[in-house]
């Protein structure tokens, strides 16, 4: 035989040990037992039937279960979508993971489904909600419009001038406004409406333009400032709706600025107590559009509420202005 390089020739004498002077064998490391994966149990449900561009739709929603999973709230989660005609034929179809972590799903995804009507037609919206997700960040949609008779999904929304029905020949006008210029369409063939998204706090409705022709949207209007001679994207006033329930903790304040600008030189302390009357009147944000895996997400920067406390008018901007009239940042309601 042949031991490091070293050749050795003749019979090898192996001595045998007491049993006490052999060393002992080590144990065997223990096993973790690997958690079962639970049985899961999958089901079909009909979010609503609906009739865009003269055709019947109805959209279904496949849902997996968890039994005796270890977090209620995680014990189910969408796993796919369908759109079917009026022949009862698939038209669309879109799947999701359903990842298992302890005994529970790793997110809960839901799913519901309207029509955003208008004179010239309908949108097939699927608003999806999901938890984990970061704050205002756990909303999303699918839209759908009717183009050449078939169900169309859309992207992120055109800006104004974004096609010749938008803005016709692309041309675009900029209306003067207190502290810059609001840009829409010259003129338009698109409907003007309002969609609905979470801001985060409330619901804000973002204005669109839809042309219905051609199966496609664009943005209503975009806002600029005049900063020192040259014009820098702000946030346009939009409609809310919100549910204000005041702070009752002693020395709550918020700050009321004269304008949506941080100028603490014109700019009020007002005290948030039980009984304050005041009124919030609607939003001013950038409006940011994103497309992640065929959903939407609309995003809002820089935003600021229009109130009056007292018959005193004016704009809080802060979350902690938020949270003092009663508009906590919590996920989007159902």
């Amino acid at each position: 035989m042949r031991i490091a390089g070293v050749a050795f020739m003749g019979a090898v004498a192996l001595l045998a040990q007491p049993a006490e002077a052999q060393a002992p064998k080590s144990a065997a490391p223990a096993q973790q037992a690997v958690p079962a994966t639970p049985p899961t149990t999958e089901a079909s449900e009909v979010l609503g039937g609906f009739t865009i561009g003269g055709q019947r739709y109805t959209v279904v929603a496949r849902v997996r279960s968890i039994s005796g999973a270890s977090d209620a709230k995680f014990s189910t989660t969408l796993v796919g979508v369908e759109i079917r005609d009026a022949h009862r034929a698939g038209v669309y179809a879109k799947s999701f993971p359903a990842d298992v972590q302890d005994g529970r799903f790793a997110r809960n995804l839901s799913a519901s489904a309207s029509a955003v009507e208008g004179a010239g037609g309908a949108l097939l919206v699927i608003r999806y909600l999901e938890e984990p997700a970061a704050a205002g960040e756990g909303e999303s949609w699918q839209v759908f419009a009717p183009v050449n008779g078939k169900l169309t999904l859309l992207g992120v929304p055109l800006p104004p001038g974004g096609n010749e029905n938008l803005a016709v020949g692309g041309v675009v006008t900029g209306v003067m406004v207190e502290g810059g210029v609001n840009v829409m369409p010259l003129v338009s063939k698109a409907e003007p409406l309002e969609f609905r998204a979470w801001a985060g706090n409330f619901f804000v409705y973002v204005p669109l333009r839809v042309d219905w022709e051609h199966g496609q949207w664009g943005e209503g209007e975009q806002c600029f400032k005049n900063d020192k001679g040259s014009l820098e994207k702000t946030g346009c006033n939009m409609r809310i709706t919100a549910v204000a329930q005041p702070s009752r903790a002693p020395g709550s304040v918020v700050t009321l600025f004269e304008a949506p600008v941080e100028d603490r030189f014109h700019a009020s302390q007002v005290p948030i107590e039980s009984g304050t009357k005041f009124e919030i009147l609607d939003a001013r944000a950038v409006v940011k559009w994103k497309e992640s895996g065929e959903r939407l997400s609309c995003q809002f920067e820089d935003m600021w509420l229009h109130a009056r406390f007292h018959g005193d008018l004016g704009w809080i901007h802060s979350e902690t202005d938020f949270a003092a009239v009663g508009l906590p940042v919590e996920n989007p309601p159902e």
